[in-house]
């Protein structure tokens, strides 16, 4: 059985590590990789992807920095095992920088689901869906933590929901975070980014791996 975490602080699934990364890593990354983008794409849910704008509209760039890794990846142990999960991690994936503009959102989704039928496969070209991967230390393994941090938040709309079951009834909680704050999360959990009403929304996204659960 999994553990069921809940941030006392904002009544979430969600281990939140504040000014994960400091107002010059944000302007940063949003500065080198914003030149980069180009429109997201998602899972279409027949074992391809699809730009449909209806489920996702954003737009994406990745990132392979060292230094950003290292961060990242030692904040993810603290959170994998603070929040009790307890996780076997064995690597992640490239990192995607996120743009939302205005009316720009994710609708309800998962980063993964964990079991052996959504192990990946290597692929050398770029994945044309989920289960291909071009990371090689990401093959045979699911996506088990995501993490998202947020770059900005001189915006306004564009917030972070998730979609739990508790007693039996569906319940949507908001997590807040601010500039730097880096949001860890198993990635089986459904949640959204509503739709950005002013400014634009900057994220850093991951997802850590690992063998499917048994």
């Amino acid at each position: 059985m999994l553990t069921q975490y809940v941030n006392q602080e904002n009544n979430t699934p969600a281990f939140v590590i504040h000014n994960a990364l400091d107002a010059k890593n944000c302007d940063k990354i949003i500065a080198e990789y914003k030149k980069l983008l180009e429109p997201a794409v998602h899972d279409d849910g027949k074992g391809g992807l699809t730009n449909d704008k209806k489920t996702r509209s954003s737009n994406v760039a990745w990132i392979n920095n060292s230094q950003i890794n290292s961060i990242m990846k030692d904040l993810m142990h603290i959170a994998n095992h603070s929040a009790g999960w307890c996780f076997d991690i064995t690597g992640h994936e490239l990192y995607q920088f996120t743009q939302y503009n205005s009316k720009d959102h994710y609708s309800w989704h998962q980063d993964g689901t964990g079991c052996t039928l959504s192990k990946r496969y290597f692929t050398f070209g770029k994945p044309n869906n989920l289960l291909e991967v071009a990371v090689p230390g990401c093959v045979g393994t699911v996506r088990k933590i995501s993490a998202s941090v947020l770059l900005n938040d001189d915006f306004s709309g564009g917030e972070f929901d998730f979609a739990t079951l508790k007693e039996g009834k569906i319940q949507k909680t908001e997590v807040k975070p601010k500039r730097g704050d880096a949001i860890f999360f198993p990635s089986h959990l459904q949640h959204r980014v509503r739709p950005v009403k002013t400014g634009t929304r900057y994220s850093l996204v991951c997802w850590f791996a690992g063998p499917p659960f048994k």
